[in-house]
């Protein structure tokens, strides 16, 4: 049987490389700078003392250029490593070098149709060496004078349409924004003689106004971080810094196309979902890593060990982070927590790692005051929880005189947030309940005083689908509280739609009605109230229901229950009674 040998398509395969494998036709100049990083990083390996390293583009809009001193290419490298694809001098080299898979040339042909590469390597100095590439697959080869320094320069024109990526400006922005962290100075020039540097960082320990500054370059952006966490691996796995956006941010935006992710000083991704934890949405991050392993299309890391325990300690450093703001810096973590709480709180619903990473840091409205999450974990009683804002406010001051925790979990995401955390025990929680209501309630000393007041009120209420109910509480300034039970204002709506509907819907609206079960709201008169006091000593039962209805429809509005046109009409017409009664 014979061995053949695979034929391979260059046209085929650069379409592969434009289409499929490169999300952009600049990623040229990226694997370009990578080729001339590289080839310096091998020079001052093989050279220790060498001190020149340095990469210069020119572009002038009709040709580019890139040259670097770095250690050049011998004939047989050329043949071996530039005209054969897949193959590459990097690797099988350690991870000192950012390619390794031998097809960053082959994204040149993107954008031009032939390339020139000369090349004197420092292994055969009394030699130099031009290659000539061709998109329909063609190559040549040949020697040239030794009169260039050593190092490469790779050189080539537009296709038509595609001379807007061989300007001066352009150059300079895309390769900064690919190469900003390369400890090699990059210069671009538009072929006059002005040479600009285009990537030079702050020192390590520089102070944190100057790495501030830093964030604004390296995003473009016009306004200020609120701050920057240091981005240090403990394991070594990465390096950089974490900037606190000013402003609100969703969580469902993700982490795509907003941080600043190196591999070995070169633009990885723009993308933090493979390495950032999801809750990392409020910060933009600019992150160098020399470890992690990339794709082979150079726009991501491969999934593996490292990559998971990189992503753990990301994300440990930014919660170390706010750990230590609690006590250094109060008013910034409340900053912090009032831009993005809403959006770590939608996380914290799901995800128990955030949960009890941020808890202590959200803030909640409760019988006691304002509260971090933190006060409510070390709470000893039972932390009750309300979902409904009206009943909230209706028992709050009730619990705040009892010394007891109930918050307020109307706002968007808390009431999901504290039964999740109920579930994992960050939180000794339960929601409210009337029998929870009712038990911080007391017992009315002597009740028999008021049966007579008790009887009227429930007669005058159940057309409300409401009962009276005494009880003693605190402060004696709230003469009672409406508790709503979910079936009972079930039944009122749909009577109330019912009143507005024609009569097929009418006849729809029964049916539903049918279903709902029979129940009562609760109106607690409070039998240290002054004014109950003096109604259960009335006699007139007429004018005590005319107080009964007056009282249940107060309730109503000091707890910020619906009141419907019909409710206040029934409010008034007692209310002028009460004043034909002369009282």
């Amino acid at each position: 049987m014979d061995d053949f040998q695979f034929n391979v398509d260059l046209g085929g395969m650069i379409s592969i490389l434009s289409d499929h494998l490169y999300s952009s036709p600049d990623v040229f100049l990226r694997e370009l700078l990578q080729n001339a990083a590289d080839a310096v990083s091998m020079r001052i390996k093989a050279e220790p003392t060498f001190s020149e390293p340095e990469i210069n583009v020119t572009a002038d809009g009709s040709s580019l250029s890139f040259t670097d001193s770095g250690i050049g290419l011998t004939e047989e490298e050329v043949h071996k490593f530039i005209s054969v694809i897949g193959q590459s001098s990097k690797r099988g080299n350690g991870s000192d070098y950012i390619g390794r898979f031998g097809i960053g040339m082959l994204s040149c042909f993107i954008v031009t149709d032939e390339i020139v590469l000369r090349s004197r390597s420092v292994k055969e100095p009394d030699k130099a060496v031009e290659w000539h590439g061709f998109a329909d697959g063609r190559y040549r080869v040949s020697q040239i004078k030794p009169d260039m320094p050593f190092g490469s320069t790779i050189s080539f024109k537009p296709k038509k349409d595609c001379e807007d990526f061989f300007t001066a400006a352009y150059a300079a922005e895309r390769l900064t924004y690919f190469g900003l962290p390369l400890p090699y100075p990059i210069y671009v020039s538009d072929g006059s003689g002005m040479k600009l540097l285009i990537n030079s960082l702050p020192a390590k320990g520089s102070s944190k106004k100057t790495v501030l500054q830093m964030g604004k370059r390296i995003f473009g952006t016009d306004y200020d971080f609120l701050d920057c966490i240091d981005l240090r691996s403990k394991s070594r796995l990465f390096s950089g810094a974490a900037y606190i956006l000013p402003f609100t941010v969703s969580a469902a935006s993700g982490l795509k196309n907003r941080h600043r992710i190196y591999l070995k000083n070169m633009l990885l991704t723009e993308s933090g979902v493979s390495l950032l934890p999801e809750w990392a949405f409020f910060v933009r991050c600019f992150i160098n890593t020399d470890k992690l392993r990339p794709t082979a299309s150079r726009e991501d890391f491969v999934a593996d060990e490292d990559l998971a325990k990189a992503k753990e300690e990301l994300g440990k450093c930014i919660a170390d982070y706010l750990d230590e703001l609690s006590f250094k810096d109060p008013a910034l973590l409340a900053r912090i927590e009032s831009l993005h709480g809403t959006a770590l709180r939608s996380v914290a619903c799901e995800n128990e790692r955030i949960l009890r990473t941020f808890m202590p840091y959200f803030e909640f409205e409760t019988s006691l005051g304002i509260l971090r999450g933190s006060s409510l974990m070390d709470y000893r009683g039972t932390v009750y929880y309300s979902a409904d804002i009206d009943t909230f406010r209706q028992i709050k001051p009730i619990f705040s005189e009892l010394g007891k925790m109930l918050v307020n979990v109307s706002y968007t995401h808390e009431k999901r947030l504290f039964e999740f955390a109920g579930r994992m025990g960050v939180l000794n929680a339960q929601p409210i309940s009337e029998s929870v209501i009712e038990e911080s309630l007391l017992d009315c000393d002597e009740p028999e005083s008021f049966e007579g007041l008790l009887s009227v009120f429930n007669t005058a209420l159940k057309d409300f689908e409401c009962r009276a109910v005494l009880k003693t509480f605190e402060p004696p300034q709230i003469s009672c509280i409406y508790v709503p039970d979910r079936e009972a204002e079930t039944k009122k709506d749909i009577e109330h739609a019912k009143e507005n509907s024609d009569e097929l819907f009418s006849g729809m609206l029964d049916a539903f009605e049918e279903e709902v079960k029979e129940a009562c709201s609760a109106l607690y008169l409070n039998a240290s109230a002054e004014l109950i006091v003096k109604l259960s000593k009335t006699e007139d039962g007429e004018k005590l229901s005319a107080f009964a209805k007056i009282l249940y429809i107060q309730a109503l509005i000091s707890g910020g229950f619906p009141v419907r046109p019909k409710d206040m009409s029934i409010m008034n017409e007692n209310l002028i009674k009460l004043i034909e009664w002369g009282l």
